[in-house]
């Protein structure tokens, strides 16, 4: 040994690499910069694009939805009171914005139902296979089946003859998507029930499939019919209720520079004074709406067989005041 060499501190620098090491992983994963960390971030942008990709394409069907069912239900209420509404000019945030009465009801009777077809759809998933109620469950099957295709059949004459008995306005399109929706699930536990455990069938053929399609969108269209009809019809009602309660509505006074020759019940007054703006004055007026500088107003007293429906434009030639409704 040469005494003037000092000799190497191998377990000092091994200590010293052992450390470096340590504070590299510390270091990375406060950073959140380690493999892990890098997998994870991947899943929540790939989990955050499938929802978005999911979401966004419902939101655009439930916008013009409730578009299609507010322009309806106003279509009807307009129509009943003798105008069309397109001399309002609603706009496309009018129509959204009276769409809840439109679509709510709907909406809450669509997702009961489907609620009421998963349970029953699961309740049958679980007992398809048992063994010992093979007989039964394909004896119910062919029974729903032959009564789905008589309901579809019946929805479809009813769409072009008038039946015999009295229907409610839904029965059309209930009739037809119900029995098909029926038929169609009728259908696929007898295929199901053909395989010998039960189980689904590995590759089912291109017309069954095709078959399935066509029954869910037959399905949808019937959904869709009756819930324009049930616009139509909430529109109708609404406005029968408004016609009842006309009284309670805000009562309009209308000064004129020259004569609207408004007929009774609206009464017509003359003002005297010569250095007046207006020098005509009507009462009797009852207000329902504003949309694109018009008022739409209805005389007092209004019925739908004798009454007529007025609308003034916002401007200068006249002036509006508006008193509370009893």
């Amino acid at each position: 040994m040469n005494p003037g060499r000092r000799p190497a501190r191998w377990p000092d620098a091994q200590r010293s690499r052992a450390w470096t090491a340590r504070r590299a992983a510390r270091s990375g994963a406060a950073g959140g910069k380690g493999p892990a960390a890098a997998t994870s971030g991947a899943d929540l942008s790939h989990t955050i694009v499938q929802w978005f990709a999911i979401i966004a394409p419902l939101s655009t069907v439930a916008t013009a939805l409730a578009f299609w069912f507010s322009w309806t239900m106003t279509a009807t209420r307009t129509a009943y009171f003798g105008i069309d509404q397109s001399i309002l000019e609603y706009s496309t945030v009018d129509y959204l914005l009276r769409s809840a009465d439109a679509i709510i009801v709907p909406a809450i009777s669509t997702l009961l139902i489907t609620l009421a077809c998963i349970g029953i759809h699961a309740w049958t998933a679980s007992i398809i296979g048992r063994p010992g109620l093979h007989q039964y469950l394909l004896i119910a099957a062919w029974t729903i089946l032959c009564a789905g295709v008589l309901i579809t059949a019946l929805g479809v004459w009813v769409m072009f003859e008038e039946p015999p008995f009295a229907t409610s306005f839904l029965f059309e399109p209930a009739a037809l998507g119900s029995g098909v929706a029926v038929s169609a699930y009728a259908f696929w536990v007898l295929r199901r029930l053909a395989t010998s455990d039960g189980g689904t069938l590995r590759r089912p053929p291109t017309w069954e499939k095709l078959g399935y399609v066509c029954a869910v969108l037959l399905v949808v269209l019937a959904l869709f019919w009756a819930c324009a009809l049930y616009a139509g019809a909430l529109g109708t009602g609404r406005s029968r209720e408004y016609a009842r309660e006309l009284a309670k509505r805000p009562s309009v006074v209308v000064y004129s520079v020259q004569s609207l020759a408004l007929a009774s019940p609206v009464r017509e007054d003359r003002i005297s004074d010569p250095d007046a703006k207006y020098h005509f004055k009507y009462t009797g007026l009852k207000f329902v709406t504003r949309s694109a500088d018009k008022f739409f107003l209805l005389p007092e007293g209004w019925r739908r067989d004798t009454g007529v429906a007025i609308i003034l434009d916002d401007n200068p030639e006249y002036r509006v005041e508006f008193l509370p409704g009893g």
